[in-house]
């Protein structure tokens, strides 16, 4: 069966570019030494843009979507003697919660408003009177698409002596993280979100001595994220179980094109630019935007769908024209998503605002 291509104007899987996909055509042995030392080099290569240093931090792959990488921090970080304090603004902070529940951990979750960020003042009161131990949190919440402020809530964090678990599964590689200055215990992200890979794997920093905490302490055996590090440490480079060979060579071409690019600050650059063109021209077509610009993450930007407006047939009138938006729906809210990262250019924008026009043209006859 052959499928069209379509610009993805959604927050991960996205559009790669095609010598992205080109670098998967290309078989390795995943226990030999031509495979591992790709592996060594897309770790180097992570940590570099990560601003992290080699002696305090590291960053192992785990094969699977992003969430078994939360699951396992989760799983393996937080032992039977601590607490974890999630603060929710959204459905990934929820599924936190989720995965805590399921894993019988000690927790507690906060929730606040999915369309504002995260206050700090109110993020304070929680962490300050919480006897928790661990404190996890969403850095771009994409629910709604709202920005969280990783280096204030490390901050507080580290004042009152919790240790933290960062969700920057959309956020990293399209913002600037320093990890040597906000230092979360761990941070996870993914293949197939900013660095503009596709899916596979998932993405774990952490400091050495919080992997080290990790020992002993996870109930599965695929997501022991000790295990895991400890065994890619050992064998620079290699992974316990069957690795996502081509996922990888995609993702080493992936880094690369993000260091020709201009590194992170360049390509948040163009995710900034790409974020404000599509809301200008959808405001413009009178559609009415749900979050805050000043706390809108440049990843994603949510629509109210106006009165009248009969989105599922847009979204497939769309779809036909090459355009695929996100089709998930906002619970409270009657919304939409478009995403505004991957191999998208400003060009593409104004094809999807002009695409958007005409279809609100031709549903008014």
């Amino acid at each position: 069966m052959k499928y069209s291509q379509k610009l993805l104007f959604t927050p991960g899987p996205l559009s790669t570019t095609m010598s992205v996909k080109e670098a998967m055509l290309v078989d390795l042995g995943t226990r030999d030494i031509e495979y591992q030392n790709v592996t060594k080099s897309v770790r180097e290569k992570l940590l570099k843009i990560a601003l992290a240093s080699k002696e305090e931090f590291s960053v192992v792959l785990l094969q699977g979507s992003g969430t078994y990488a939360v699951e396992s921090v989760l799983n393996s970080f937080v032992s039977a003697n601590d607490k974890l304090l999630i603060l929710a603004n959204g459905a990934y902070g929820d599924r936190m919660a989720q995965i805590a529940t399921m894993s019988g951990l000690n927790f507690e979750k906060k929730d606040y408003s999915m369309i504002r960020s995260l206050d700090l003042a109110e993020v304070e009161k929680a962490v300050s009177e919480s006897d928790a131990t661990i404190v996890s949190f969403v850095h771009d919440e994409t629910t709604a698409g709202v920005l969280n402020d990783i280096k204030g809530i490390c901050d507080i964090c580290r004042k009152y002596n919790k240790k933290i678990i960062c969700d920057a599964m959309s956020s990293f590689g399209g913002i600037e993280i320093n990890l040597d200055e906000v230092k979360p215990d761990f941070l996870v992200t993914s293949s197939n979100k900013c660095i503009q890979g596709v899916p596979g794997f998932g993405i774990i920093y952490g400091r050495r001595e919080a992997f080290e905490a990790c020992k002993g302490n996870s109930k599965s055996l695929a997501l022991d994220l000790y295990d895991q590090w400890k065994y890619m440490e050992d064998t620079d480079g290699g992974f316990r179980f069957t690795s996502p060979t081509h996922v990888l060579l995609a993702f080493d071409q992936a880094l690369d094109e993000l260091e020709a690019e201009g590194g992170i600050p360049a390509r948040a650059k163009r995710y900034r630019e790409n974020q404000k063109l599509i809301a200008e021209k959808m405001t413009e077509l009178g559609f009415e935007l749900l979050v805050d610009p000043n706390e809108q993450a440049p990843m994603i930007t949510t629509l109210l769908v106006p009165e009248g407006l009969d989105f599922a047939d847009m979204y497939e009138k769309l779809k036909a024209k090459g355009f695929l938006l996100y089709s998930g729906k906002l619970p409270k809210y009657n919304a939409f998503r478009i995403g505004n990262i991957g191999d998208l250019h400003a060009q593409d924008f104004i094809d999807l605002a002009q695409a958007v026009k005409e279809y609100l043209e031709e549903a008014k006859k």
